[in-house]
């Protein structure tokens, strides 16, 4: 059908409707007078295309045939299957064995074979982004889509998540406490060990913009909050008795005890069974689909990581992920 045709055939049937019967309001009018219009445009539009006799039979496809595959495919994920390659934020300092740089200057540890396997799956390659300086920094990196994925071994607080949206826990850590003795004892005066630890004074050293800052005002609200900039800082600063306790989680506490026997016999070491700190990846808050991905992801694994698993099992854990992932 030609074009022009419609154009008569469309301004017709208008001035027909226009004519309705005065018992029809004019809205009533005006929409179907709408309707008409914008199926003449179509169908001028569709005939100008080739729908109604183009000679490109390929234009004809184009117009008719939507591309399913792409359609199919939610925001966050397409956009990483676009780009070829997943980009991830993780913290600057190395955190063995969750993610470090071995002696050939290779990035591992179990988050770095987490999320490698994750991007396997996907079938796109994987970029590492450590240009965090602290852990909410990982937090910010995805907030403001630099990175599709954060992990680092990262604790969960409010305020972060407010930001962006958290995987279900990969691993379950308990809070724990490197105390100095002599602090503890001074501070005791007669009271169950587990009294004076809860209700602990003075200052308390934390990684400065972690998780264990909002933590400890949760905690230990007799207490006041020393952030240094990395950990070891923080076991220093105890060593030298600026602060009565270093607070981090468990993994932490236990490595202390393994590596530094010497540090160890001047602190009583603390696990706190009442504390649970599940870590967890983060996406951006919109990026629903890639969190649910992620989530059948670590369920599927079914890995049930723990502080002791990582620390006594390091290898055998890394075996099995690669086995599961196929890496």
């Amino acid at each position: 059908t030609h074009p022009k045709k419609w154009h008569i055939v469309s301004l017709t049937i208008i001035k027909e409707i226009l004519g309705m019967h005065r018992h029809q309001n004019f809205s009533t009018k005006i929409h179907y007078v709408s309707v008409i219009l914008i199926s003449a445009c179509l169908l001028i539009g569709f005939s100008q295309y080739g729908i109604a006799g183009t000679t490109d039979p390929n234009l004809a496809v184009i117009l008719t045939t939507p591309p399913q595959e792409a359609m199919l495919q939610p925001p966050s994920i397409k956009r990483i299957l676009d780009r070829g390659k997943l980009i991830v934020a993780m913290y600057s300092g190395d955190t063995p064995p969750f993610y470090f740089t071995d002696k050939n200057g290779e990035l591992t540890g179990v988050d770095v074979y987490l999320i490698k396997g994750f991007a396997q799956l996907l079938k796109v390659d994987i970029e590492f982004n450590r240009d965090a300086k602290t852990f909410d920094g990982v937090i910010r990196k995805v907030a403001e889509r630099e990175a599709d994925v954060g992990i680092s071994k990262l604790g969960i607080t409010f305020p972060r998540a407010m930001k962006i949206r958290y995987t279900i826990p990969y691993i379950m850590l308990y809070e724990g406490l490197l105390i100095n003795r002599i602090e503890l004892t001074k501070q005791a005066k007669g009271r169950e060990q587990r009294e004076v630890i809860q209700n602990l004074k003075g200052k308390i050293g934390v990684i400065a913009r972690s998780s264990y800052v909002e933590n400890a005002k949760d905690r230990f609200m007799n207490m006041t909050i020393m952030g240094y900039p990395k950990w070891p800082q923080v076991v220093e600063a105890a060593v030298k008795g600026e602060v009565i306790a270093a607070y981090r989680d468990e993994t932490e506490i236990k490595k202390i005890i393994r590596d530094k026997p010497d540090i160890a016999l001047k602190f009583l070491t603390v696990v706190l069974k009442d504390a649970p700190d599940p870590k967890a990846m983060v996406v951006a808050w919109d990026s629903y689909h890639l969190l649910e991905l992620l989530n059948l992801y670590i369920s599927k694994l079914d890995l049930n990581l723990s502080a002791n698993k990582v620390l006594d099992n390091y290898n055998e854990l890394i075996e099995e992920i690669k086995k599961k992932t196929r890496q």
